[in-house]
């Protein structure tokens, strides 16, 4: 379990964050939207009043680009593995982060927030341009039943002192008792928030923390809701006020787009920092943004493994659901058993997500690093008219791609951008690249050369 402020230092080593002091006239998030636009580091805000703020913590660069780090890159860091993880690690360690089949007795610690706060207003929380109340992202709700406690990803707004009308998934709300009580975890470890979004995702927030694989690797200690990870840096104990408020805000967190919402109005009890609390946030609702790609790694995890279970062996390499495509196309690589396998696999995906409404196959050996790649074998390889496949034009709406929230019904499109399994191998075009168009002599003097202008830039730049 690696601590939120532990895996920041992390980053700041890894060159992936960038602090900036003193005040801002820009919103934070205004900046932390070009930031990501420009796949640029994480951004943290070392501020005089109010608590510090990191965005871009668990977004990365955008796919489109050549780069050595990848959108999943930051959070891999955070699961415990190196930044340079291969893609199917990271989605098998989110995997393992839900339910795990069976009761684990969790590990209990100190609470590293101890310091009272006097008021939810004096933590600053971040505004937006248009916004007129600061606003609460990226956070863990904690609520106790007889089972245990239930995580969800939690959002919204500070109203006054002592208020906050948020948003969480329904199935949540259905499990507050009548006294109403619940926690609002901010900066917990990285396992914890993507645990978080799973269980949403998947819509098991009914499965207790205690039975999921998130608690055998974050310490957790009890609060007024239910527990929540004992190295949190800021903790808001609440109880609800009113659960059926009027919520004007149109920001969604992306989350909301595949799971049944509802809107909270919460009475603050108590918020406990540490000394030097650091919470994150996301420009909720901008390209590439930090819960885009939380949802998005939970529903490719969720997916990867339910498509490998379904026929009892393991011929999908990975799932991806692009936060440049955001969520509305799922990718996915693999071997290709039999004839009619591309349909029925798209037709299981379609099934288990509502997200997306087209499906895009390619063949095993297309690596996920590469967007661009993966993106081109839809022209090279499938043909308009034989391997781009519609439904029937009454679908269910798919709830991401823009072009389809009207909530009207469409065709759905599955893409076979895969070589036909039934070819020989004289027939299949080679893949170009530069491992395989040039011999080793010419790629190691083409390194060495590349090695040595970089590090004369550097020179020139330091």
């Amino acid at each position: 379990m690696i601590p939120f402020a532990q895996y920041l230092r992390g980053l700041a080593s890894d060159g992936e964050l960038v602090t900036l002091e003193g005040p801002v006239d820009v919103p934070p998030d205004v900046v932390a939207a070009e930031a990501l636009r420009a796949s640029g580091p994480a951004l943290l805000y070392e501020r005089g009043d109010g608590v510090d703020l990191v965005s871009g913590a668990f977004s990365g660069p955008d796919q489109m680009q050549r780069r050595e780090a990848q959108p999943w890159s930051r959070l891999a860091l955070g699961l415990g593995l190196d930044p340079d993880a291969s893609f199917v690690s990271v989605l098998d360690t989110v995997a393992g982060l839900g339910p795990a089949g069976g009761d684990t007795e969790p590990t209990y610690a100190g609470q590293a927030a101890s310091r009272t706060v006097d008021s939810v207003q004096e933590l600053h929380l971040p505004r937006d341009a248009d916004d007129v109340r600061p606003s609460l992202t990226l956070g863990v709700a904690s609520v106790s039943t007889a089972e245990g406690s239930h995580w969800a990803p939690i959002h919204g707004s500070v109203v006054s002192d002592d208020k906050l009308r948020v948003r969480t998934p329904a199935a949540l709300s259905s499990l507050l008792d009548d006294d109403g009580t619940l926690s609002i975890a901010l900066g917990v470890p990285p396992a914890a928030v993507a645990a978080a979004y799973l269980l949403a995702v998947t819509g098991r927030i009914e499965v207790p923390v205690q039975t999921c694989g998130v608690a055998d690797d974050v310490p957790l200690v009890p609060t007024n809701g239910g527990l929540v990870p004992s190295a949190t840096e800021l903790v808001v104990e609440t109880t609800v006020a009113d659960r059926h408020p009027d919520f004007r805000s149109d920001r969604r967190e992306a989350w909301e787009h595949g799971v049944a919402s509802t809107p909270l109005s919460l009475s603050v009890e108590r918020v406990i920092a540490t000394d030097d609390p650091v919470i994150p946030f996301s420009p909720v609702g901008r390209p590439l943004a930090d819960d885009l790609q939380l949802s998005g790694l939970a529903t490719a995890a969720t997916l990867y493994r339910r498509v490998n279970d379904y026929w009892g062996i393991s011929p999908v390499e990975w799932v991806l659901l692009p936060a440049e495509a955001e969520l509305g196309i799922c990718f996915v690589a693999t071997d290709v058993l039999y004839a009619g396998f591309e349909w029925q696999l798209a037709n299981i995906l379609f099934t288990f997500s509502s997200l997306f409404d087209t499906v895009v196959i390619v063949d095993a050996d297309v690596s996920p690093r590469e967007l661009g790649r993966v993106l081109g074998d839809i022209w090279v390889k499938a043909h308009p008219s034989r391997d781009w496949i519609f439904s029937e034009p009454a679908a269910p709406a798919a709830k991401r791609p823009r072009y389809r929230q009207d909530g009207t019904t469409g065709a759905r499109l599955y893409v076979n951008a895969a070589w036909d399994p039934r070819w020989e191998d004289s027939y299949i075009a080679p893949r170009v690249t530069f491992e395989q168009s040039f011999p080793a002599s010419v790629r190691d003097a083409a390194r060495k050369t590349w090695r040595e202008r970089h590090d004369a830039a550097a020179e020139d730049r330091g």
